[in-house]
């Protein structure tokens, strides 16, 4: 399923954002007080189509850090130039920046944040990691395998409160036009209500 504006304009936010406007480095002591962080934020995800619809489970996001103008810049290239597998190496030697942690579950450890400022005080999060695929997926060839990145966007105001959205399985790549795409697999993104900043 290809993906609707708002996670395209994700993505670009994700791999581009740095080009736009240089603001950010590798956090410093001042940036993660500017940005509350290390932060907590709880969630209730809600499937809207397939299986999922109807269902709805308890989520949390933390975030720790944030990912340096030259590492994103970096990211990019080898994703336009080496593809998916190039990406999910490079995740491979970065460390954790965070945490998405279902209710019941350690989660799974972020290798991308970023974070943009808002109008209204509050924070647009954008977290990417390389999901874990299962040995099924890999025995049985599933289509799933192709879908190797997990992606939580949060949009949060001056007091932590917001919504968001959790796509677990994505595609990523640049088309021929050198944008960046997001395709989900298989159903639309988890609906992300009544978020907010626990500490």
């Amino acid at each position: 399923m290809k993906t609707n504006h708002l996670w395209i304009y994700a993505a670009i936010t994700v791999m581009a954002i740095s080009l736009q406007a240089r603001v950010f480095a590798q956090a410093t002591p001042a940036q993660k007080e500017q940005f509350g962080l290390p932060s907590q934020y709880a969630a209730t995800a809600f499937g809207q189509a397939g299986s999922a619809a109807g269902k709805s489970f308890g989520l949390t996001v933390f975030v720790t850090d944030i990912t340096s103008d030259d590492q994103t810049q970096q990211l990019a290239t080898i994703l336009m130039q080496k593809g998916q597998d190039g990406l999910v190496k490079a995740f491979g030697d970065i460390k954790d920046l965070g945490r998405v942690s279902p209710t019941g579950s350690v989660g799974t450890g972020v290798r991308f944040v970023r974070i943009r400022p808002t109008a209204n005080g509050g924070q647009h999060i954008v977290m990417v990691t390389d999901r874990p695929i299962s040995f099924p997926e890999l025995y049985n060839s599933t289509r799933s395998t192709e879908y190797k990145f997990g992606i939580v966007t949060i949009d949060v105001d001056k007091d932590g409160k917001g919504t968001g959205k959790f796509a677990p399985l994505c595609k990523v790549k640049f088309n021929k036009n050198k944008q960046l795409e997001i395709e989900n697999y298989g159903q639309k993104p988890f609906r992300l209500a009544n978020v907010y900043k626990q500490k």
